[in-house]
This record gives C-alpha cells, structure tokens and sequence, in this order.
C-alpha cells in the first residue's frame, strides 16, 4: 500500500508540471521587489549568518558579492549607502558516504535539480537562503534561495556566485521599476491599469461564469488578451451600461446573454516613475452577437440608437474596434487610474445588424417585436466616448479593495463598482512545482446602477447593486 500510494504522488506530480511551471536547479527561488527608488545605493554589502567556519563563511561572502556584482549595474555616482544582503546558511550537513558510483553520483544530480535535495540516505546538503535589505531599517526588498547535495566546504564557492548572479539579473531588471506589480495588477473589475502582464505571464478568468479570458505577457511592455462567451444583458427596461470591452446593461425584467469575441493588444508606453504617472494603450476587436436581436432589437447606447436583426435574419453581429488609454499613479498602498474608451464601428469584417436612430422602447422594440417607427436607418452605430475613473487599495500580501466610477450624461446614467479581490497562493515552491508561480484571484464586487421610477408613479428611481462575481488563475 505504502508503495501504491508513493506511486499515485509522484504521478500527481508529474501531471502537475505542466500546469505551475518547473522550479529546476540549485536556484529555488529568487524574487526582488521594485528598486527605481533606491538607484543612488551603492551596491550591495554582503552578510554571513550562520554556523560554518570561517573559511567558508569568507568564501560564501567573496564569491556572492562577484555574482550579484557581476550582473547588477550601479548609477555613476551613486552616493547612497549599499543595500544589505543577509546570506543566512540554513543548512550545512556534511556528507557522511561520498557518492562512489556513477548511479549514485546520477541520482543525487536528479534531486538537487528536482529540488529534493537531502532525500539521499547519507548525502550532505548545503541550503542558503538571502534577504535582500533596504539600505537602513528592515524592510525586505529581495529573496534568494538555494540548495544542492554535496559537500557544503566544496559547493561554498559555486552556491554563492550561482545564488549573487541569479538575485543580481533580477536587481538589475527591477532598478528600473518604481511600483511592485502583483498578481492580476494589470485590469480592475471592469478597467484596466497601465501594468501589463509579465514576459511568459499567463492568465485564465472566468467573469460571471459566462465570460472567458485568456491573457498572456508577450514582452516586458506588451500583452495578449482574448475574450469568449457572454455578458448578461436585458431585454427589456435595461439601463445600458458599459460592460468589461462591451456596452450592456444591467436592471430589468428578464436578462439575456449577449454573446461576444475579442482579441486584443495591450501597450504600456511609460513605465510609472518617480513622478510621472505610468501610461498605456490597447486595441481590441471586438464581436457581439445575439440572437435576440433579430427578435426585439437591442438598445445598445441608451440614446435612442439600436439595433436589431436584418431581415429574416435569427440574429446579428456587431463589430467595433475599442480603443481605450489609462494613466495610473501610485501614492504607497493606493493605487489611482483615469482612462477612458473609445467605441469605433468601423467594422473590419460584415456585420449582419440594422443600424437605426429614434428607437421607441429601451429595448430597442415598437411593442411589436419589431425596430421602433419613425426609426432612420445609420450606416454604423455612432463612436462613444466613456471615461473612467479607478482606485486601489492593497490591504495585505492577499487583499485589497476596489472602485470604478463611470461618468455619464446625465448623470443619473452613471455607475460604478465596489469590491474586494483576493489573491491565494503558496510563498516557496514545493520539490520540481513552482507553486510560488501561481495565484488564485478571486473577485466579489458589486455593479451600482440607477434604475429611473416607473412612468405611472408607483416605484421611486432607486440605485441598486448588481453581484459581480470573478475568477482568475494566474501562472507568473
């Protein structure tokens, strides 16, 4: 049984893999938060903790400050005081059976690159682990980690220069960054940020069920997004609203689901500094569909222009092309954006829906299943322009809140979110699983919208909230 049940772990493991990404080789770890508000410290000063001799604490000290200062680049004329590394020798066993076969050499390889390192029944193990400090008090800025089988007098040399270089390629691509990027860091509820997803980032969500998205960072500036599915919409007595890439709505007496596809390109063109606020613009083709559409018609901009299936048609598309550009600025833990959409129906591929302006009802229907009388037919739908505003707030390594308010004319159309996002996931990996790699985002929000009173009196306009409820499995 104890067999059988080894055996079932290890499967899961190696099922595993391909979902949370390797963490292969003696380098376990290594993360460094932003370092653009430390670029006049001089380097790095390095520190040995732990209980090894003196020769081999110098050896681990010289040969961590080559690596990290091999790969790091400090500012001409830096007069800042060094940031401080703790090198922290966690473990040092000494081995107490060289390896004297080729099998047993081969074997203890596989498990310090699997990151099974000290499973061998007489292997010595060394193990570091360095914190990467701000120049005074404790504020951690960087982790390092690293382990092998061995002896920990022969591998001292190798751990410290493999360990400094891999922390010092990270430092060296954070001196340029003045915000840490988190987990799902590049959109809010409904808006996005000027972060894009990290090179390699890959993002699955899923919004109210209906709604897919895969994201993935193609550069240190760019991402790809494309959405599938639908938005919930009503077919009757809706307020419209914009909806994630779409224009949709919420309140009424049925809902429907308005089908859409999109494929877009996100650009971050200012990386946040200092002082300036961090910038960035994306493309999407947007697609939406529905059936319902040929069967009442749809008010899509809640000014009188709708849509409705051409005829004989059991339904219709609509093509836009949405730009949208936002600024963000952080001020510590709050986070605050301004952008705004731009809703084009320039279609690039035909669109099967009639076009008309001086619709009737707000479901876009004359009371007869039909587009509203008097109605003129329009060539496009008009471009919308919809500003936005956003905040953030991080409560914790695993929390934080969110707002969204979009302004509209009158103002009685306006709406915004409120909600809390969490994020799940482990802090280390665990043997080959980079589980250190992966988040579980998980959104609850509400939708505010103002639903007008009834025409015969009889129900105040009120603002009610509609649940929002999103899921997000990000692999960094």
């Amino acid at each position: 049984m104890k067999t059988g049940t080894k055996n079932w772990r290890w499967l899961a493991t190696w099922l595993a893999l391909p979902l949370t990404g390797c963490a292969l080789g003696s380098v376990r770890q290594v993360k460094v938060d932003a370092l653009g508000r430390y670029d006049e410290a001089r380097g790095v000063a390095v520190e040995v903790k732990g209980d090894v001799t003196d020769a081999m604490r110098k050896e681990l000290q010289e040969s961590f400050q080559r690596g990290v200062e091999t790969r790091t680049r400090v500012s001409e004329g830096a007069s800042g005081a060094p940031l401080r590394l703790e090198l922290r020798v966690v473990e040092a066993t000494s081995t107490e059976a060289p390896s004297s076969t080729t099998t047993d050499q081969v074997a203890e390889k596989a498990r310090t690159t699997f990151g099974l390192a000290g499973l061998g029944k007489s292997g010595g193990r060394l193990a570091l682990e360095g914190l990467l400090l701000a120049p005074e008090g404790e504020e951690r800025l960087g982790l390092v980690r690293w382990e092998s089988e061995g002896e920990p007098s022969a591998l001292a040399s190798q751990a410290g220069l493999e360990a400094g270089e891999a922390l010092g390629r990270e430092m060296d691509f954070r001196s340029r960054y003045f915000v840490n990027r988190r987990a799902a860091d590049e959109r809010m509820f409904f808006t996005p940020t000027p972060l894009t997803l990290e090179p390699g980032e890959v993002v699955l969500s899923n919004d109210e069920v209906l709604l897919f998205r895969l994201g993935v960072g193609l550069g240190r500036r760019v991402q790809l997004d494309m959405w599938a599915g639908g938005l919930p919409i009503p077919l009757a007595g809706g307020a419209p609203l914009y909806l994630i890439h779409a224009v949709g709505g919420a309140g009424g007496a049925a809902l429907g689901a308005l089908g859409t596809f999109d494929l877009g390109l996100k650009v971050r063109l200012l990386n946040e500094s200092r002082y300036l606020p961090g910038l960035a613009a994306s493309y999407d083709f947007l697609n939406l569909f529905a059936g319902a559409v040929g069967v009442g018609g749809l008010v899509i901009l809640g000014n009188g222009v709708g849509a409705a299936g051409a005829a004989g048609a059991a339904g219709a598309n609509l093509q836009f092309n949405l730009f949208s550009v936002v600024a963000g600025k952080h001020f510590g833990d709050f986070h605050l954006t301004a952008g705004a959409y731009v809703l084009d129906n320039h279609h690039i591929v035909g669109q099967n829906a009639v076009i008309t302006v001086g619709v009737a009802g707000t479901d876009g229907s004359d009371g007869n299943g039909g587009v509203g009388g008097g109605s003129t037919t329009l060539p496009r739908f008009p471009t919308q322009v919809q500003a936005f505003i956003g905040a953030q707030y991080v409560l914790g390594p695993h929390s934080e809140l969110g707002m969204e308010f979009f302004p509209r004319k009158p103002f009685q159309d306006s709406f915004g979110t409120t909600g809390v996002r969490w994020l799940l996931g482990a802090d280390s990996p665990a043997g080959p699983l980079a589980l250190d790699r992966l988040r579980v985002r998980i959104d609850l929000a509400a939708l505010w919208v103002y639903v007008p009173p009834t025409s015969d009196g009889k129900q105040d306009g009120s603002v009610l909230p509609v649940p929002w409820l999103g899921l997000g499995f990000y692999k960094l």
